[in-house]
């Protein structure tokens, strides 16, 4: 059997090669892809050194395929096939997406954001699951290697182009203290505020709370006493509803545990800022149509974040 040398090969002869066997006729061929005459015959001399075979030789008529030719159709045909589905764009359909998808999260995510996209996800692409990762030091490298395939929150990313976000929303802050807090039934001061023993909200790498409020304070001259730390967010109503405790927490996470707790909601006597909650994903998985959809699916449920924190 003659052996090919494929570096003499391209996507182009192979698709001469098709319509001339298809065609049988070297002016019809190349007019099929739009070839002149002349060039498709000069494709057919290259073709038949590769294959070391005339492939197609002269009739009455047409030309007729010579046994090698013949064999060469069919596999011709799907091999130009694969080609065309391999390059052609990726349709992705939910409802048939199999996977894990990672998520780097605190638990404000998991209490504000995850509920209402795994409900979305699980009408949608019910076959595909979700693994939560807490944020850590080596977190970005998790999303350089794939091991974890998107991050929400605050963290502070590299200059650089290898990582993508897009922001959800705008956060800001308010305090929480038990329903039956004497400090209710007052106005909020800086006095009162300041007097009063604080609860502090630290989670690592996602939201530097601690530093941005501290840091609001220094500016102002002015100290709390900070008599709890805690990385958690999940504690804190159950926290404040047992002491006199104030915590200043992000806004709409506070209108959560207000809706389940008997906690209540004061506006902070002091202008504590905002910042710009984030999604997060390495540049590696920006075009991938499964990341698409999940990132357009989480924009989708947190857009309307603003209004709901407006209307408070």
């Amino acid at each position: 059997m003659h052996e090919i040398d494929l570096s003499q090969l391209d996507l182009n002869l192979l698709l001469v090669l098709y319509a001339l066997l298809q065609e049988r006729n070297v002016t019809n061929a190349g007019k099929k892809i739009g070839l002149s005459q002349s060039a498709t015959s000069h494709a057919l001399q290259r073709l038949r050194q590769v294959f070391n075979d005339p492939l197609l030789v002269r009739s009455k008529k047409d030309m007729l395929l010579t046994p090698c030719g013949l064999s060469l159709l069919e596999p011709l045909e799907k091999i130009l096939l694969n080609i065309e589905q391999l390059i052609q764009p990726t349709v992705f359909e939910p409802k048939t997406a199999l996977g894990t998808i990672g998520l780097a999260v605190s638990d404000y995510a998991t209490v504000l954001i995850l509920p209402m996209v795994l409900k979305e996800i699980s009408q949608q692409a019910p076959q595909l699951n979700i693994e939560c990762h807490i944020w850590r030091g080596e977190t970005l490298d998790n999303l350089r290697n794939g091991a974890i395939n998107l991050g929400l929150g605050v963290p502070k990313l590299p200059e650089t182009e290898e990582f993508k976000s897009q922001k959800l929303f705008v956060e800001d802050f308010v305090c929480i203290v038990r329903a039956d807090h004497p400090i209710t039934q007052t106005d909020l001061t800086v006095e009162s505020y300041l007097a009063l023993p604080h609860g502090s909200v630290t989670p690592i790498n996602v939201i530097p709370i601690k530093g941005h409020l501290d840091n609001v304070f220094s500016n102002l001259g002015v100290k709390r006493r900070v008599m709890l730390k805690t990385p958690h967010f999940l504690s804190v109503p159950m926290i404040a509803e047992q002491t006199d405790l104030i915590f200043t927490l992000p806004r709409r996470i506070a209108m959560q545990f207000a809706q389940y707790t008997n906690v209540a909601i004061l506006e902070p006597p002091i202008e504590l800022g905002q910042y710009d909650y984030l999604m997060i994903w390495h540049q590696r998985y920006h075009e991938d149509p499964l990341h698409i959809w999940l990132r357009s699916l989480i924009v989708s449920q947190t857009q309307d974040f603003e209004t709901k924190s407006k209307n408070y």
